[in-house]
Formats: C-alpha cells, sequence, structure tokens
C-alpha cells in the first residue's frame, strides 16, 4: 500500500471517529454525577500566592493551573473520594485528599514548603505532560527564561552550552553562524547526526549549513532564528530510549521547547533592553619571516616578493639568514581587522488573562554587528582616493531581527482546552568571506600574511602585513541572507470523562530563505580576470514542515494500589523542500540583478518525505512509588525503500522511588531516593532519494549522430531502511540532606545497526554513479553522565549554591558490513574497532637534534634523518571530546539582591587538527617552525614532516584539544519591591554578564579550540575566526 492510499484509508477513520465521539462522550457526561475542586496554593513561610503551580486529581486525567493569586478550579469531577496532588519547582510535592460530591465544591487548599534545592517535578514527553519520577529515562532541562534574564545571550547556543550532561554544543564564531549539536556522541556514517527539534508540539527546521552560497565554512543554522526570550524551558531527550514515540528521525536525540504561556491574572507588561559589546579577544598567530641576500634580485629578500630564507636551507647552505622579524596583524592598530562590534536589543512581553482566557504576548528589535571592520590603513587608502566603501561594506558581519509571538490558552465548557501559538520571524544577514574561503576569504589573508608590515603589492601598495587581499577588496563581495519565518501551531485537550483525555495537534514551520551573492563590476578581489567582471546570484528557498498528531488516554484505578494509563495515538510529519536558484554574469558597470548578466543559468530543486506512525503506550504504577511504562510505535515512511513498508520501535522502561518503601529502611537524611531503567529503539531515515533509481538527461551517438538521451544514472535500493538505533538506560537519582542536594547519574548503551555505507557499483550495473547506499554498517556509543546540584548555604542574607554536570562518552564503529576500511579524507578514516571519523595518519615517531645545533632535519638516510616517521597511518585520536564537565557557581548577597555567578566548562579527551597551522607552515611559509630557530624542536619536527619528509604526513598537528574556558561570568540586581515602585515598576532589574570570558587553560596552540567555521561531524580549525566575547548590561522592568 502506498503512502497515499494508507493516509486515504487512515485519515477519514480518525475524523469520523473524532466527530462521533462528541455525542457519545456528551451523553455520558450528562449521565455522570459530577462536582468541582477549588483551592488556593500558597507559600507555607511567607503566605504569598504560587502561581503556576500544577494540580493533578491522582487516577484521573483531570488538572489545572493556578492563577497568578495562587487559586484554582478544576470543574466536571465524577463524585467520590480522591486525592488531589500539587507540584511547583522549588517547593515540595503535596497531596491532599479530598471528597467531592454532586453539585458541590469541594476545598483543598495548599501550603507548599519552598525547598532548597529542586529538578522541575514535570517534563514533557511525545504523550503530555508526565511527572519526573514516572519516568525511567533522565530528562535535562533548562530553565530558559531564568538563562537569558541573567546571562549573555544571544542564540539558542548560548543557552544550551555546557549546561547539560550528555550535549555537546559548539558555539557560532560569526553573527549568524551555525551551530553543531552533538547528543551522546555521534552514529551515522552517512546521514545527519543532528536531534531533531520540536516547539509547542510540533516539528520544526533545525538545518545546520541552512545556505546555498558560499563563504567557506560558515554557514547559518536554523535552530538560532528561534528567540530564547520566548522560550520558558527546554528539555534535552538524549537517546532512543526516551524518543522511541518520536519515531523515525529521533535516534539522535530530542529537544523539546516550550514557549512562554500566560498565567490567569491582571496584565503584566515586561520591557528589556540589552546593549552588548562584542569583541574578539583571541591571541591570532604571529608571522614570521625569514630574509635574505642572494646574488641577484631574484634571489633577494624584500618587501614585494616572497624571497625566503628557512631553517632547514640554512643547514644545507642553499642560503643564509640575515634577520628574522615577526609580526602581528591582529595586534597593530592600523593592521587589525578586529574593533568593536555592537548588539542591541528592544523587547516588550504582556502575559495575563482569566481562568477562561490566557494570553503571551511579545515583540522584539535586534541588531548585531560583529568585531569584523575596516582597518585603519585601509580607511586612509580609501580617503587619499577619494572612494569610500557602501555602509553595507562597513560592517560586512551583521544582523537585524525583528521576531513577535502570540499565545492564547483557552478553557472552554465541557473540559475542553485550546491552545493556539503563532511566532514570526524576520531577519536580514550579512556574512562576509571569512573562514575557509581560500585566498578570497578574510581569515586567509589574515594567518597567511609575512612576519612584517610594510609589504607591498604589484601596484606598489602597501598591504601592512596582509597577505594578498586586503579587507576592502573582500568586503566588496557581499553575501546576504534574509528570512521570513512563521511557526503556528493549534492544539486541542478534551477530557470528556475524568478517566478519558483527547488530545490533537496541527501546526506548520514555514520558512522563506533569499540567499544572494552580488560582486559588481570591477570590484571584487581579482583572483582571476573573471572576478573583475562581476556576478550575481539569487536563490529562493521555501521549506515546509507540516505536523499532525492526536492521541487519547484513558486513566483507571485497576485496584486501591494499582494505576493504570493507556494511551493510543498517530502522528504524521510532511516535510517539504521547494528551492528556484538562478545566476548572471558577467555584470554590466552599475548592474547588480541577475537580468543583467550577459550568461545566465537557473536551477530548481524539490524535495518531500513524508513519516506516518500510530503508537500504543501503557503505564502502570504501584503505590505511587513503582512506575512500569510499555510502548510501541510503527512508521511508514516515503524514503525507505519499496520493499520495505514498516518499522517498529519497542520501549520498556521502569522507575522505582526506593525512599517510599518501608521495608528498603532507606537512610534518613535522604528525601528521595529513585531507581530507573529504560530500554528503547528509534530511527534516522534515509535521505529523500536515497533509495530511488533516477535518471538524467542527456545525449547520445545514434547511427544519425548525436540525439537526447535519458542516461540511467543511479540504481536506487528498493530494500533501504532507516537506520535503527536501541538504547539501555540505567540511572539512579537522590535528594537529600533536606532537599539541598539532588543527583543524577546515569549509564547509557547505544547500538547503532542497519547504518548505511556506500557500496561500489560494478560498471556493469550501467548506471553513472558508481556507489550505492546499503544498510551494512554499526556503531555503538556507551558512556556515563552525571549531575549534582546542590545548595551549600542558605541564609535570608547570604545564599550560596552550585550545579556540576560530567559526562563521558565512548565511540566505536563495530562493523563495516564486510566492506574495507573508508578513507574519508587524507586525515580521517572509518575503520571496524576505532571511532567514527578518527583522526588518522602516518605517525611522526620521534625527533632528535643528532648534529647539536638546533635546527631539525630530514634526510633521506634514516641514520642523519632527525625525524622518524611511520610506515603506514596510525590512529591518533577523536575528533570530538570524549569528556565534558560544566561547574556553576552562584552566590546571593543583600537579602538576594545580588547574584554573582559564573560557569566555567571543561571539554578534553580528543585532538584537534590545527589546519591553520599546517597551511601556514606548508605554503604560506609564515609559521615561526620554518623559519626561527628558537623554535621547540617540536615545532620544528612537523614542519619538516609536513614539507620535506616523502609521506608529507599531517600528523604533528594533532593537538591535544583539552580545554578550560569561562564560560560565563554576571551580576544581577534585583530591586527590592519599594525601589522599583518609585519609577511605578512591579519588578525592576539589572545585569551585567560577561560571556567567552576566556580560556583559563588548554593544551592546545592553536587560536581557540572552539574556533570552527564548519559544522559537521570532523571539523578541522581552517584558517577560522574564534568565539568573541560578548559584555552585557542588561535591564528589565516589570509593569
Amino acid at each position: 500500500m502506498s503512502m497515499r492510499s494508507l493516509l486515504r484509508s487512515v485519515v477519514p477513520v480518525v475524523c469520523v471517529g473524532a466527530l462521533a465521539a462528541g455525542p457519545l462522550a456528551g451523553s455520558l457526561h450528562a449521565q455522570v454525577q459530577q462536582g468541582t475542586i477549588a483551592g488556593r496554593v500558597t507559600d507555607a513561610a511567607s503566605g504569598q500566592p504560587i502561581a503556576s503551580a500544577q494540580l493533578q486529581v491522582v487516577g484521573t486525567n483531570a488538572g489545572t493551573m493556578t492563577n497568578a493569586d495562587g487559586q484554582f478550579t478544576i470543574r466536571n469531577v465524577a463524585a467520590g473520594t480522591y486525592e488531589v496532588r500539587a507540584l511547583r519547582v522549588g517547593f515540595a510535592e503535596q497531596k491532599q485528599s479530598v471528597r467531592v460530591t454532586t453539585g458541590a465544591t469541594a476545598t483543598a487548599n495548599f501550603q507548599m514548603h519552598a525547598v532548597a534545592t529542586t529538578l522541575t517535578p514535570v517534563v514533557t514527553t511525545a504523550t503530555g505532560e508526565q511527572r519526573r519520577v514516572e519516568v525511567g529515562n533522565a530528562v535535562a532541562q533548562v530553565n530558559v527564561a531564568d538563562v537569558v534574564s541573567t546571562q549573555a545571550v544571544s542564540n539558542i547556543a548560548d543557552v544550551l552550552a555546557a549546561r547539560t550532561a550528555g550535549v555537546l554544543v559548539t558555539p557560532p564564531t560569526q553573527v549568524g553562524a551555525g551551530t553543531r549539536f552533538r547528543i551522546r556522541g555521534t552514529s551515522s556514517l552517512s546521514l545527519t547526526n543532528n536531534p531533531i527539534f520540536i516547539v509547542d508540539g510540533i516539528r520544526v527546521e533545525g538545518t545546520t549549513g541552512s545556505s546555498s552560497v558560499s563563504v567557506g565554512g560558515t554557514t547559518p543554522s536554523r535552530v538560532n532564528d528561534l528567540n530564547p526570550e520566548e522560550i520558558e524551558n527546554i528539555e534535552i531527550i538524549r537517546g532512543p530510549s526516551a524518543s522511541t514515540l518520536y519515531g523515525t528521525d529521533a535516534a539522535n536525540g530530542v529537544v523539546v521547547i516550550t514557549t512562554k504561556k500566560g498565567v490567569a491574572g491582571r496584565p503584566q507588561w515586561t520591557y528589556y533592553t540589552e546593549q552588548t559589546a562584542v569583541q574578539d579577544l583571541n591571541d591570532y598567530p604571529t608571522a614570521y619571516w625569514g630574509w635574505r641576500t642572494g646574488t641577484t634580485a631574484g634571489t633577494t629578500s624584500s618587501p614585494s616578493n616572497t624571497v625566503q630564507c628557512f631553517l632547514t636551507q640554512t643547514v644545507s647552505n642553499v642560503c643564509k639568514q640575515d634577520s628574522v622579524t615577526s609580526f602581528n596583524l591582529a595586534h597593530d592598530k592600523d593592521a587589525t581587522p578586529f574593533g568593536t562590534g555592537y548588539r542591541q536589543q528592544h523587547g516588550l512581553q504582556l502575559r495575563g488573562g482569566s481562568d477562561a482566557l490566557r494570553y503571551f504576548v511579545h515583540g522584539e528589535y535586534e541588531s548585531e554587528d560583529g568585531p569584523t571592520k575596516v582597518p585603519e590603513f585601509d580607511q586612509r587608502w580609501l580617503a587619499a582616493r577619494g572612494l569610500t566603501l557602501r555602509d553595507r561594506d562597513k560592517n560586512p558581519n551583521a544582523m537585524t531581527r525583528m521576531t513577535a509571538r502570540t499565545n492564547l490558552n483557552l478553557s472552554l465548557p465541557r473540559n475542553l482546552d485550546l491552545a493556539l501559538n503563532a511566532g514570526y520571524t524576520s531577519e536580514d544577514l550579512f556574512l562576509p568571506m571569512s573562514d575557509d574561503s581560500g585566498t578570497l576569504g578574510i581569515a586567509a589573508n589574515t594567518y597567511g600574511g609575512p612576519g612584517f608590515k610594510y609589504n607591498l603589492n604589484a601596484a606598489g601598495d602597501t598591504l601592512f602585513g596582509w597577505r594578498q587581499f586586503v579587507p576592502h577588496d573582500v568586503y566588496q563581495t557581499e553575501t546576504t541572507q534574509g528570512i521570513e519565518r512563521l511557526i503556528s501551531s493549534a492544539s486541542a485537550n478534551w477530557r470528556p470523562e475524568s478517566w478519558l483525555a483527547l488530545r490533537s495537534n496541527f501546526g506548520l514551520d514555514y520558512t522563506n530563505r533569499l540567499d544572494t551573492q552580488l560582486c559588481r563590476f570591477g570590484e571584487c578581489p581579482e583572483l582571476t580576470a573573471a572576478d573583475r567582471q562581476g556576478y550575481k546570484t539569487d536563490n529562493r528557498s521555501n521549506f515546509f514542515i507540516y505536523t499532525l498528531d492526536a492521541a487519547g488516554t484513558a486513566t483507571k484505578s485497576l485496584t486501591s494500589t494499582l494505576e493504570s494509563k493507556t494511551t493510543v495515538g498517530f502522528q504524521f510529519y510532511r516535510n517539504l523542500f521547494d528551492r528556484n536558484g538562478s545566476d548572471g554574469r558577467p555584470l554590466p558597470p552599475g548592474a547588480v540583478t541577475v537580468t543583467a548578466g550577459a550568461v545566465k543559468a537557473a536551477d530548481e530543486a524539490t524535495t518531500e518525505s513524508r513519516t506516518l506512525g500510530g503508537f500504543v503506550e501503557q503505564n502502570l504504577a504501584w503505590r505511587d512509588r513503582l512506575f512500569v511504562t510499555g510502548a510501541v510505535r510503527s512508521d511508514r515512511n516515503s524514503a525507505f525503500g519499496a520493499n520495505f513498508k514498516t518499522v517498529f520501535y519497542p520501549k520498556l522502561s521502569v522507575s522505582y522511588v526506593l525512599s517510599e518503601e518501608p521495608g528498603l529502611h532507606i537512610p534518613a537524611f535522604f528525601n528521595q531516593l529513585r531507581f530507573r531503567s529504560a530500554y528503547g529503539a528509534s530511527g534516522v531515515q534515509p535521505g529523500t532519494i536515497d533509495a530511488l533509481p533516477y535518471f538524467s538527461a542527456g545525449r547520445t551517438l545514434g547511427e544519425s549522430g548525436e540525439q537526447p538521451a535519458v542516461l540511467f544514472q543511479t540504481a536506487g535500493n528498493p530494500n533501504l531502511k532507516p537506520e535503527r538505533s536501541t538504547e539501555l538506560e540505567v540511572g539512579l537519582d537522590a535528594t537529600f540532606w533536606n532537599n539541598r542536594i539532588n543527583t543524577e547519574i546515569t549509564y547509557y548503551n547505544k547500538t547503532s545497526r542497519d547504518a548505511l555505507i556506500s557500496r561500489v557499483v560494478p560498471p556493469s550495473a550501467g548506471t553513472g554513479s558508481t556507489t550505492r547506499l546499503e544498510n551494512l554498517g554499526e556503531v555503538r556509543n556507551a558512556g556515563w553522565e552525571g549531575l549534582l546540584n546542590a545548595t551549600l548555604v542558605q541564609h535570608a542574607r547570604f545564599g550560596w549554591d552550585a550545579t556540576l554536570t560530567a559526562s563521558a562518552n565512548r565511540n566505536r564503529l563495530v562493523s563495516l558490513g564486510g566492506l574495507p576500511n573508508i578513507v574519508s579524507s587524507s586525515t580521517s578514516q572509518q575503520r571496524e574497532g576505532y571511532p567514527l571519523n578518527g583522526w588518522w595518519s602516518r605517525r611522526l615517531i620521534s625527533w632528535d637534534d643528532k648534529d647539536g645545533n638546533g635546527i631539525i632535519t630530514y634526510n633521506a638516510n634514516p641514520a642523519l634523518s632527525e625525524i622518524v616517521v611511520g610506515d603506514t597511518a596510525e590512529y591518533h585520536g577523536y575528533s570530538i571530546p570524549k569528556i565534558e564537565m560544566s561547574l556553576t557557581n552562584g552566590v546571593d548577597l543583600f537579602s538576594r539582591r545580588l547574584r554573582l555567578a559564573a560557569m566555567v566548562d571543561y571539554k578534553g579527551g580528543h585532538l584537534i587538527y590545527n589546519n591553520s597551522e599546517r597551511i601556514r607552515c606548508a605554503s604560506r611559509n609564515n609559521c615561526r617552525g620554518l623559519i626561527d630557530k628558537t623554535a621547540p624542536l617540536w615545532e620544528q619536527a612537523r614542519v619538516v614532516a609536513v614539507r620535506e619528509h616523502p609521506s608529507r604526513t599531517v600528523a604533528g598537528f594533532f593537538e591535544p584539544g583539552d580545554f578550560v574556558r569561562l564560560r560565563e561570568v554576571s551580576a544581577t540586581f534585583s530591586a527590592s519591591p519599594a525601589l522599583a515602585s518609585r519609577i511605578r515598576a512591579r519588578s525592576l532589574g539589572l545585569t551585567a554578564a560577561v560571556r567567552n570570558a576566556g580560556i583559563l587553560w588548554t593544551r592546545y596552540t592553536g587560536v581557540d579550540p572552539e574556533a570552527f567555521g564548519t559544522t559537521g561531524d570532523a571539523p578541522s580549525s581552517f584558517q577560522a575566526f574564534a568565539p568573541p566575547t560578548y559584555f552585557s548590561l542588561r535591564l528589565n522592568v516589570g509593569f
């Protein structure tokens, strides 16, 4: 059965069933005698109301949340005796027995006791919200609203970096640059290793590398379109043991984002503004130059040529160094391309409502320009010639963004709740030719310049230490990305009976992306004659992601000690990408359109994938201390091969609150001790057309000459199926010493089978492609994750709390399915028994200054050579961190009016390929180990190995990547109500914060161990800018 026919048969049945359920449930509703539960939730110590506390009638699906005054009402509860549970982060859980009578209102007031430290008591799962103690796997949570208001945050990467064990976030290095997310290692050789993103229940686009024009390695990421100011919290589901019910594509983890909602009560306005200075304070490498005097002008160094004398040449008497000079243009006030960037935010939020209608409304304007500027020497050069750059070119890396969001929650009669969410983003991004962009890039000309300031080009212009092109040349290549994005959803929750809850959700994430690149006639860098003739590229793409899901949950007390909850549902995803591209070149003077190009080209691309899945989940709770969950999901996907129809993903989890078990005699200092374990499976779908044979247009030579033809291009694979990951997770959670310390420790073992690998196709297949994807491989990730959250000191005037997270991952390629080793590149291989994307090269075994002259040399005679290189490529190490740790300390002073906080994080156990230094030594001819006799011998040895040894091995440039970074520092002042009232405000807060404050320790000799322009699985640090430092001042005013 095809996907279309399946949808035609399933969807009408679901719709008819939903329509039929209405009258039936209504009649049942009228027959059951019902009452109401109402009350108020307050702080036991202060008597103040507690807003947004969650109330639940145990054993039913009935529940609600308190309004701003702490009041709540739960209607249409069947007559009987119940326990009502109250939950709120920061307070101990409470339960109270209530008797409901027909037509009457039962009262249940709660006085909740604050606890020093607690995790959020409720988490979001694929079937809805669930108490944390009932879930058998670890769910990481980040209180985004708190992070944003007290730290220097500009994107989602800033929110998540170093806050969650097992989640590796590589931050962007430029304005608008992409972000890399890896959760519990890398699992796929051929498909994405990115997690999926869910916003308010719908799937959204989170692609990294989202651009169709190139500026080098840096590319935008769609997840950074999301505005952290609109987000309440983020939950991270870290593996298949928890992500089973999210289906195919969830094997790499799920990032669940919940935006802010309204709270019943009077309208509350909040204005915020953030003013930020952005500086690149990194230490970029110094360039060296070995001057020589030869017998001719061609063998004598001058400011206008590249003639030098290298160390090994001095030993072989090829030349003699007259002197060695060095120059660092980043440190020179005339030559540096770095200044102070500026970021500003202005936002206004409104939230409030009644029990029937609650609303959250938000609007924001944001602009940011990076620290990359036009150097002073370049400004003088332009002024002397009466020239000027366009405003756009003076700030080549900039972004402006406007966002708006409206969230409405309606509580209607007959226990029907509706939620309408809509968020809109309009963004313009400007990116310069920068990292990894060859000769034309800013970084290439920064890293590659000579070791002196006054070098000359062919026209006699002084380049001030730049290699070939100066910024005013590079910045005139204008690359722009425009984004118009709407994320909207509508959901309904209906409780026709206290034991039955029905929900449905529909949403669309629509993104319009416009990528342009313009090189005007006579303005761009003259790498070739054609470059100066100008060109315009204009590519327009549309992304559509549709989400439709529905489910029903039935709850029943099987006995006085055993509760049952059964959920049945289905999900449908449709992902559509549509692109039209055009290009025109060369351009006449003054032209800026594709139409003006003398030669025009156009292209188009459309891809679509669909997933239809169904699931059933059964939960059993015994004495509210032992929870067992079993589930299975089945998926059909349009990317599966024709011979593979349906995949099934099972799930089983157990959570046992040991401290609630009287017979175990748990020590009294434990407030809660919980054992949990989970097993589950999930997958990643193949590429949209990986399974399909397809053809291309061409020409063939027949009897009457050349004629049009259709060529068999790719064989496809009708047996193609998703990569399938299974995971076992075991954990122990504890809260003790009067709730002042929370701990979580988790072990996981994830195996990914049916990994897609390219198998070579024999020529007899008759296709243009030489390979096809097959499900052959197996990859394993295993590791530990830990969380320690402690309140060390708690007094009215002084407090001290700390959070420690840690994780370790071991990655191994178990099988290639009988295929030979895969050589991915000159430095990366895939071999059984080793990590994916590990670093490989012929090892630089040793070096020795045998003649004692302080210079390392190579000789073909092993007895005379001062370096020893291995005969074959060897494994050197992981390409991404194996170990991560972060420590956050917070101190509250002056009756908690002033809070000081700092985060330090460590990453290690991996190697970084210092490709920037490799190219400086191998071809830019300006590194210290090549020229300066005082350079350490190990630096000289790796230079000799890469330049003179026949292997040209780069092993010496694989460096330990371990580092400790001061990730963020902040001071937040919260004014007293009396002080805030002087400006007629409800609240007043001021935060000063610094992000990326600096590297405290590292073994890496490059610019920065997080200086990556690309976001792939094994990026090298190649001519990339490093993360800048943000100095922010934020004002929050509530009315």
